[in-house]
């Protein structure tokens, strides 16, 4: 005989654990054998039963929450491109010295050192990600945008009266970030053969340019 349950049954905790909690525990070990599998073998190098063996978990579990191996290397990207802005934003609002530049060095230094950290994350944003042709193409460009917005956060709170001027901070935010992409990319590629050093410099001497040029702004409309 065969028994159907009902949705409130199916949905019923197990061990003090609900259904819902246990699936959002099981994509969390998908999304950290993601993070592990496609950050040292490179997203086409893996398969859906790879990452499964990684997260110890069935394939039917892995269709449970991602459609493919894409989707997950999405999900993964986007987790990295939230903890990085996070960790970007404490670090810089922990900054005692408000100074402009101080705040522009901590926060490309929180940068770089997040990509640094973990060859894996480094290889996910750099490597990987720029070579795969997603479903959703528009993957890289909104993150790019976010990444512009916070930005222009910053130079708000930093030269409030300057970007109240005739200057396009969107385009000039788009070439700051798109010259830090370029940078590090090269970095990265190069398996971070520069010293750490060289690299923030080179990525600081162009925002302490804009810095000195928006302070100048800033003092002839004040």
């Amino acid at each position: 005989m065969t028994v159907t349950l009902s949705n409130d049954k199916k949905k019923r905790s197990f061990r003090g654990v609900s259904a819902e909690q246990r699936q959002a525990e099981r994509q969390q070990k998908l999304l950290e054998a993601g993070l592990q599998c496609f950050g040292t073998q490179g997203f086409y190098h893996v398969t859906v039963r790879e990452i499964c063996a990684e997260a110890k978990l069935t394939e039917r579990y892995f269709y449970e929450s991602f459609k493919n191996s894409e989707a997950l290397l999405v999900a993964v990207y986007q987790g990295i491109i939230q903890e990085m802005q996070n960790h970007i934003i404490h670090t810089v609002l922990a900054e005692p010295n408000k100074e402009p530049k101080v705040l522009i060095k901590t926060g490309l230094t929180a940068f770089l050192r997040f990509i640094q950290q973990d060859v894996r994350v480094a290889r996910i944003l750099f490597i990987d990600v720029p070579h795969v042709r997603f479903e959703n193409t528009v993957l890289i460009r909104d993150t790019l945008s976010s990444f512009n917005a916070l930005l222009q956060q910053f130079g708000q709170l930093l030269f409030p009266n300057a970007l109240n001027s005739t200057l396009n901070f969107d385009l000039i935010s788009a070439g700051l970030n798109g010259a830090n992409v370029h940078i590090v990319t090269y970095w990265v590629h190069s398996d971070f053969t520069q010293p750490f050093e060289e690299v923030l410099e080179s990525c600081y001497t162009l925002f302490a340019a804009l810095a000195d040029y928006l302070a100048n702004a800033q003092n002839l409309t004040s």
